[in-house]
């Protein structure tokens, strides 16, 4: 399956998606100007910021970003990594178009996992869960991955962490990025025990906090402290390439949104990963407003137990014209982008 911008009605996992409506045709013209040049203003100071660090530095430009520090089982690890410039951490990746920026929502049921590339670049965005560990690490394999610039742990959970210890066991990592949370679960020890292992860089990103992946801008919008649970202390990303934004909150929820929405940070994205595998205890309405997606992509697992994606939120997306991805109905989903066009195909047609 192949999507584009406006095309007609299609069934979508079951549900009818709309072509873009008089919602749309309102706002898209004023929000395409916004878009484009909140994105120019990003990449001057991006351009300034790097050309005043080279002169600092030389050749070599610190970690993009303000991180601090995390402790892991009493070893500290500092925030300030050394990139080269583009990012490349010297990575031999099979992916070679470096004009390209692939997304891959892969298929682990009840669970979390995407793997970025670009050129030889490569990050994750949550693991899976134990189960599906070894698949997550053959698809990985599959993509040409030989190792990872950035592995990001949303938040702690099982579903999102799970699977990282194999995977960093499988591959060099150069940074691991997450926040310590008050979590006695196994899986959580194995995960910092395995990172401990690794000797990859920390991170413990703040709200604001902005990192280069390739030819990808790539920024902290939450957790902004403090938060009542794991879900809400979940770190959310927004990847910026070119003129496409691709939106990931981990299991945020409604303490989080509003969060989000309040610190004024641009939400605005093509693709959005619904919150908490397309749970009502996320997806807020005005999150999504201000999020607008063109597209989503939820990440659950056939006939699971929660009833994700709650109906109401799949009415909320209905009712703002955006065009439905499913994991448990079309099975792993792929998003590529020149930075202008842009393309989606499923695993199941």
């Amino acid at each position: 399956m192949f999507a584009k911008e406006g095309r007609d009605k299609e069934a979508m996992g079951g549900k009818k998606v709309q072509k873009r409506g008089s919602y749309r045709k309102r706002k898209y013209p004023l929000r395409t100007r916004k878009r484009r040049l909140k994105q120019r203003l990003l990449v001057l100071e991006s351009l300034v910021v790097l050309f005043l660090a080279a002169l600092v530095f030389g050749e070599k430009l610190p970690f993009y970003g303000g991180f601090g520090t995390v402790t892991v089982d009493g070893n500290r690890v500092q925030g300030d990594a050394v990139t080269a410039p583009d990012g490349s951490s010297g990575g031999e990746n099979k992916n070679d178009d470096a004009g390209e920026l692939i997304l891959t929502y892969l298929d682990v049921g009840q669970a979390d996992c995407t793997i970025l590339q670009y050129g030889e670049h490569a990050m994750m965005v949550d693991g899976g869960g134990r189960s599906t560990s070894k698949e997550v690490v053959e698809a990985a394999e599959s993509l040409g991955i030989k190792r990872f610039d950035y592995i990001v742990a949303t938040h702690g959970h099982e579903d999102h962490i799970g699977g990282l210890p194999t995977v960093l066991r499988a591959f060099p990592a150069d940074t691991v990025i997450f926040r310590e949370d008050e979590n006695k679960s196994q899986i959580y020890g194995e995960f910092l025990e395995t990172i401990k292992e690794s000797g990859a860089a920390v991170m413990a990103p703040e709200p604001g906090d902005t990192f280069m992946f390739g030819g990808a801008t790539v920024q902290v919008l939450a957790p902004k402290e403090p938060m009542s649970d794991t879900n809400n202390r979940s770190i959310a990303l927004m990847v910026t390439f070119g003129e496409r934004k691709f939106l990931f909150t981990g299991d945020a929820e409604e303490e989080s949104e509003k969060k989000m929405l309040a610190l004024g940070l641009p939400l605005e994205a093509d693709v959005f990963q619904a919150g908490h595998h397309g749970s009502q205890t996320s997806n807020t309405q005005d999150f999504l407003e201000a999020v607008d997606p063109v597209y989503v992509v939820i990440s659950c697992g056939e006939g699971n137990s929660y009833g994700h994606p709650h109906s109401e939120v799949i009415a909320r997306f209905e009712d703002l014209d955006v065009q439905i991805y499913r994991t448990d109905t079309m099975g792993t989903i792929t998003v590529k982008t020149d930075g202008k066009s842009l393309g989606i195909t499923t695993q199941r047609k």
